[in-house]
């Protein structure tokens, strides 16, 4: 495929003698139309993207970063009531049925909820002043890309699970660290979230997911939320050098009985699910560890690798299986628990196990906000953290590991840590027990 025409916006590669000015101008002139090759040349698109997201914070006054800071939060509230009010969903099918713009009252009867005008129409101003929806006329409405890609299901999940969950440890998260004078504490219950929600001072002391229990509209929103969040990113197995190297170990591991892949705290199963896919034809066990009131919710006719309830703070109850898998499970924990996570997987393993952490790599410089507002969520939430390539290597050497790296590889490859989505960060981090003390 030959590479695209070079375009105004690669400002990182253009020549000194590009005139900005006319780039600006253009951008300036911009009648909100995307061109539909733009949008189907996914890297220019995402160069495009990062660079007018740039320009913001170049471009504006004082007063208009202050404005920007201040009313941040309102366009999260104006996407929870649209959520609410079916508001973006309504705009949506308005464009595929009627192909003309709603007045106020038409989306007011269509939502049900009978709401007041005066104030449905302040609500829709504010999403038009904002790019959520179109203003077509007074009191007319249109759907725009912003709210059309709010529609769907479980991204309207995470609108919801973040207003109305994490919200609050945002806000907390300034007092919570003036309190303990810039330190963490190492407790996973003495965190931004339990200050936020007011739950610090409940006996026994909670973590997020042990108040998702007592809060089954906000565990809905969560669970909705994880099942679509990395929806589209490339996974582990979608990278030959990973998927090579991994392969080898199951089919060296490949006959009735063994214990080939152990997916630890693994959910509803959607990394044994696709490992089967991928490799049909494996003979040995696959199997699923997650709580206990996690995996009551599979039906085990309906899968094909088997289900343990556990508590992997308890221990590992599998000795001696080719893979341990951790998916996106210690950036939600203090190091105190994850080591602790760490060592009971180190004790059930053999000389010939690896354990495969699939996370977040930060990068040491030059980190995309991907991975910087996930690493303050942690921190927010759980007293978690989204881990550099030394912070991997250090938690993993405390517990026993060390880092499958290229002067260790028998194959000569490297690639311990090996990032197989470069826009969020998504690696596999691949380790061994230490030989030696």
């Amino acid at each position: 495929m030959s590479s695209p025409e070079p375009d105004a916006f690669e400002a990182e590669a253009s020549p000194p003698h590009v005139d900005i000015a006319t780039v600006l101008e253009g951008l300036a002139a911009f009648d909100g139309q995307i061109p539909p090759d733009i949008k189907t040349n996914d890297d220019l698109r995402r160069r495009i993207l990062g660079s007018v997201q740039k320009l913001v914070a170049e471009l504006e006054t004082p007063a208009e970063t202050a404005q920007r800071l201040l009313y941040n939060e309102l366009e999260l509230c104006a996407a929870r009531i649209g959520v609410d009010l079916n508001i973006f969903t309504i705009l949506s099918s308005s464009s595929t049925t009627t192909t003309r713009p709603l007045t106020t009252a038409e989306i007011a009867t269509q939502t049900g909820a009978n709401p007041d005008l005066n104030l449905l129409s302040r609500i829709l101003r504010y999403m038009a002043s904002v790019s959520m929806i179109a203003e077509a006329g007074p009191g007319l409405w249109a759907q725009r890309n912003y709210g059309a890609n709010l529609t769907d299901k479980r991204q309207c999940a995470g609108i919801c699970h973040v207003h109305d969950s994490v919200i609050p440890a945002y806000l907390a998260l300034p007092g919570f660290l003036r309190a303990n004078k810039y330190q963490l504490p190492p407790s996973n219950t003495d965190t931004p979230f339990a200050r936020g929600h007011k739950v610090e001072a409940e006996a026994p002391p909670t973590t997020f997911f042990k108040w998702l229990e007592t809060h089954p509209a906000n565990a809905q929103y969560f669970h909705e939320f994880m099942n679509v969040h990395r929806t589209g990113v490339r996974t582990w197995m979608d990278d030959e050098v990973i998927f090579d190297k991994i392969g080898k170990v199951l089919y060296g591991n490949d006959h009735p009985g063994a214990d080939l892949f152990v997916d630890v705290g693994g959910g509803l199963g959607q990394q044994c699910k696709l490992l089967k896919s991928r490799y049909p034809d494996l003979q040995g066990r696959i199997i699923l560890e997650d709580l206990p009131e996690v995996v009551e919710k599979i039906d085990p006719k309906e899968t094909d690798f088997e289900i343990i309830g556990m508590d992997f703070f308890l221990g590992q109850p599998i000795k001696g299986a080719a893979i341990y898998y951790l998916r996106s499970i210690f950036r939600n924990w203090p190091p105190p628990q994850s080591i602790q996570i760490l060592t009971h997987i180190h004790a059930a393993m053999c000389a010939s196990s690896l354990l495969i952490i699939d996370d977040v790599v930060v990068p040491d410089v030059s980190a995309h906000k991907f991975e910087t507002q996930l690493d303050l969520t942690m921190l927010a939430m759980l007293n978690g953290q989204a881990r550099t390539r030394g912070d991997w290597v250090e938690l993993l050497a405390q517990s026993g590991f060390v880092v499958v790296d290229e002067d260790e590889d028998e194959d000569g490859g490297g690639d311990g840590i090996r990032v197989y989505e470069e826009e969020a960060r998504e690696a596999l981090i691949i380790a061994r027990k230490c030989t030696s003390s």
